[in-house]
């Protein structure tokens, strides 16, 4: 064999080597993020259930009632504020909220199915209705928040039958995972080495989450200006929502979905929806505020379980965009969230398991 040979075939090897290397880097770092580390992809996700498998460290003889909704649930409800002691079937309570940022009835049902794979069986769920996100089709609704970069496999082999492009939902997933270290840097970056990044690039927004998964508004108040900013974003936000707006297949599915799933494994249900200020109120015409109403009724008919309409328990000032609660509205609110709702939910719950 010549020299020139030797050499091709010496380049070859290394190539093969250095490739495969890459291939096992990209796939070592995407079974790190999804089984062990959600947080390198999912920030949000990850220090949520950080925080709760220390709360079940804690008192492994609590049982668990978990809280999936948006970011209206995320900033406005703090189990804290719920009246101490919640006791049921003989147990305390460990009530633990767990509302992202964009989720609508699909990632309730994926988050659900997530938390699943991590181990977390709750003995009770609190599932936030957010009436807009009942509208999807198109495009619009919930689907606007959904991130593929943030989920695994198994994650988006769920989503992409509720979405209206699921093939493109798959290949934006596909495309975030061909390299992940690259794809994922930031988040990387910040969770094992935050100092080597600009100040910019430091990324801590769930910093503030108390111990319980509540993350309140960052402001005790905000000016006239801000909040006038603030509703006119969330107005704009909603706009195609409002527009025309009815409840859609595919959100429907997703919540007769999850709740069959609760069903067959015991766990007892009911549903809430959230506050909303007066202007929020306006947007919706009569019609729409009729569906929702008797869509509730529906779901909890034939589901047999309790709604919680919360939609009109807080007075303006409590807002600081008109639906998303500040910090001491969403104290007052749970408050009564917790010695209303959530004890007569108790109570039923309870009532059945005696049947």
């Amino acid at each position: 064999m010549t020299h020139a040979a030797r050499f091709a075939r010496r380049g070859r090897r290394i190539l093969f080597v250095a490739l495969s290397g890459f291939v096992c880097l990209q796939l070592g770092m995407s079974v790190l993020m999804d089984d062990w580390l959600p947080s390198l992809h999912d920030p949000e996700y990850g220090a949520k259930l950080r925080l709760l498998e220390e709360r079940l460290a804690e008192r492994p003889d609590r049982a668990l009632t978990l809280v999936l909704g948006s970011s209206r649930c995320g900033l406005g409800l703090n189990p804290e504020s719920f009246p101490q002691r919640n006791v049921a079937d003989g147990r305390e309570q460990l009530v633990f909220n767990f509302g992202i940022t964009g989720c609508g009835p699909i990632q309730e049902l994926q988050l659900f199915q997530r938390l699943l794979r991590h181990g977390v069986k709750p003995q009770r769920l609190l599932i936030e209705i957010h009436p807009l996100l009942f509208h999807q089709e198109n495009g619009i609704g919930e689907e606007c928040w959904i991130e593929p970069r943030r989920m695994d496999w198994r994650d988006v082999a769920l989503v992409k039958n509720y979405v209206y492009d699921p093939r493109s939902f798959v290949w934006r997933w596909i495309r975030s995972r061909l390299a992940p270290w690259y794809s994922n840097r930031f988040l990387i970056l910040n969770h094992f080495a935050r100092t080597w990044l600009d100040q910019r690039q430091q990324f801590q927004p769930w910093s503030g989450l108390t111990d319980y998964g509540w993350l309140p508004f960052g402001a005790k108040s905000v000016t006239p200006e801000e909040y006038r900013r603030g509703a006119d974003n969330a107005k704009r936000e909603y706009s195609a929502m409002l527009d025309s707006f009815r409840v859609t297949e595919s959100a429907d599915r997703a919540l007769r979905t999850l709740l069959g799933h609760c069903r067959e494994q015991g766990i007892e249900v009911a549903l809430f929806v959230m506050p909303e200020g007066s202007e929020f109120r306006s947007h919706y015409t009569p019609e729409a505020r009729g569906r929702i109403n008797d869509y509730l009724v529906e779901v909890s008919r034939q589901c047999n379980l309790p709604v919680y309409d919360a939609t009109q328990w807080c007075d303006d000032h409590e807002f600081w965009d008109s639906h998303h609660l500040l910090r001491h509205g969403a104290e007052r609110f749970s408050e009564r969230f917790g010695r209303q709702a959530f004890a007569d939910f108790l109570a039923r719950s309870s009532a059945n398991r005696l049947r």
